[in-house]
């Protein structure tokens, strides 16, 4: 049968942590254990943990970290502690439902899969539902490696995978996150990375988490209006080019590595084709820095067809019409974003976070 280890990062997380244990308690998969990497709390969060060891029906270990590494390092510090054939990520202020493991584990080894992602619901901070979050799956879906978009990110909280990814790359040589610009790539993220580079991934519609939205999130379910989301997508930079590009290449040199080293012929074919698919990514991002970077007009619009000519903005590159619109408005006519979108658009939903502008 198999084996999962439950990851949670803590800070401070006494006032939900309980509820999120006693989910844990009643997963229909046991899980083999609970790694708590916590990350220098000054509340009552380690005695509540402590207290639930006590009488959990699995192993809960306790990590305490001496200085604070913030919370996708947390996460993946914490990984290097598991023994599991799979991994699961924990936030300490969610509610697990009953089945999550024991669905995502089976719909995994059905189908060969090494990451499965899913829905959630949305909840406020008394346990009510306020929404759901779905991250695009309306249907179940088997997706082949290299499909996934590259820059976006399955939540943690949704994320289930299998633990030997993480052998194949040490996550101190992740790289920096397209996100967060200027910081480590954030644990999901470089989950999301290998698990799309080395496999399948199962996209199941099923909401199984409880996702908690509150003042002292890091990330939350609520987002930016469409108007909002359309300017933040539409506002460009030869630099966030350059960014992009950079990224691109360490992640391809990193796949090369891997299938040098690797002595599997399945690890060696996913990590071939997996450089190849970051390498062209690079050379299309070097391409748009030119788009911005460019001071003629007929370099602009030349080195854009010829991004047209090769795909560039077919769905596999994670690029899309939106950003060819935004190349040739922006980049190759450089039409100021205010002529496009409004200033002054305010409305919330309730939905996945948008992805970083690309």
């Amino acid at each position: 049968m198999a084996s999962v280890s439950i990851v949670m990062a803590t800070y401070n997380g006494a006032r939900y942590i309980g509820a999120q244990l006693e989910s844990l308690r009643a997963q229909t998969l046991t899980p083999m254990e609970l790694i708590v990497a916590d990350d220098g709390s000054s509340d009552e969060t380690l005695d509540i943990v402590r207290d639930f060891a006590a009488s959990a029906p699995f192993d809960v270990r306790i990590k305490q970290n001496e200085t604070r590494l913030g919370y996708g390092e947390n996460f993946l510090s914490a990984t290097k502690l598991c023994r599991g054939d799979y991994v699961a990520f924990c936030d300490q202020d969610d509610e697990w439902l009953p089945e999550k493991l024991k669905t995502c584990i089976d719909e995994m080894e059905r189908h060969n899969a090494v990451l499965c992602v899913h829905a959630a619901s949305l909840i406020d901070g008394e346990s009510q539902e306020i929404g759901t979050f779905d991250q695009g799956i309306s249907q179940f879906e088997l997706r082949p490696s290299l499909s996934l978009p590259p820059w976006d990110v399955y939540f943690g909280l949704t994320q289930v995978f299998r633990r030997y990814l993480l052998d194949l790359i040490p996550s101190e040589r992740r790289g920096l996150d397209n996100h967060a610009v200027g910081s480590p790539l954030s644990h999901d993220r470089w989950a999301h990375f290998l698990g799309d580079s080395f496999g399948s991934t199962v996209a199941l519609p099923a909401r199984l988490v409880r996702y908690r939205q509150h003042g002292k999130n890091a990330y939350g379910g609520l987002r930016k209006g469409l108007l909002l989301r359309l300017r933040g997508k539409l506002v460009a930079s030869a630099e966030i080019m350059e960014m992009h590009h950079t990224i691109a290449a360490h992640r391809a040199a990193l796949l090369r590595e891997v299938e040098s080293a690797a002595e599997d012929v399945s690890i060696r074919s996913h990590a071939h084709a997996a450089a190849l698919y970051w390498d062209r990514l690079a050379r299309l991002y070097a391409d748009r820095d030119r788009i911005y970077r460019a001071p003629r007009l007929g370099e602009r619009l030349s080195t854009f067809r010829r991004l047209q000519a090769e795909r560039a903005y077919a769905g596999e590159t994670g690029l899309g019409r939106n950003v060819l619109v935004k190349d040739f408005l922006i980049g190759v006519c450089r039409l100021p974003v205010d002529a496009i979108t409004p200033k002054d658009a305010h409305t919330a939903t309730t939905a996945a976070p948008a992805p970083p502008a690309r």
